[in-house]
């Protein structure tokens, strides 16, 4: 980690494109202005752990869910799924009927 001492209305560059500039010092408060380009994500680091945990956690919940429908033998891979919006969930191929 690199440690810098910086005051009012200085600031860094990094990587020649992101600036990090100390707009104002108000006792233990600090306001940073931060310019980046668009493809460069800036997130507060409280945020990107919350958005990191609940990835996690959404991936286990869908990877549980998988594995219980895969033990109660409900989602075999090997078998081919349902088509899209439809409500007959029997094991029983679906058949065309002619008009």
């Amino acid at each position: 980690m690199l440690i810098l001492t910086r005051k009012p209305e200085q600031g860094i560059v990094i990587d020649g494109t992101i600036r990090v500039r100390i707009l104002a010092v108000d006792g233990d408060r600090v306001k940073i202005g931060i310019e980046a380009p668009g493809t460069v994500g800036v997130l507060r680091e409280e945020l990107a752990e919350q958005v990191a945990g609940a990835n996690r956690e959404a991936a286990q919940n869908s990877q549980g869910r998988q594995l219980a429908r895969r033990l109660q033998g409900l989602d075999d891979p090997r078998r081919p799924r349902p088509a899209e919006g439809d409500d007959d969930h029997t094991d029983e191929p679906r058949r065309r009927v002619a008009r």
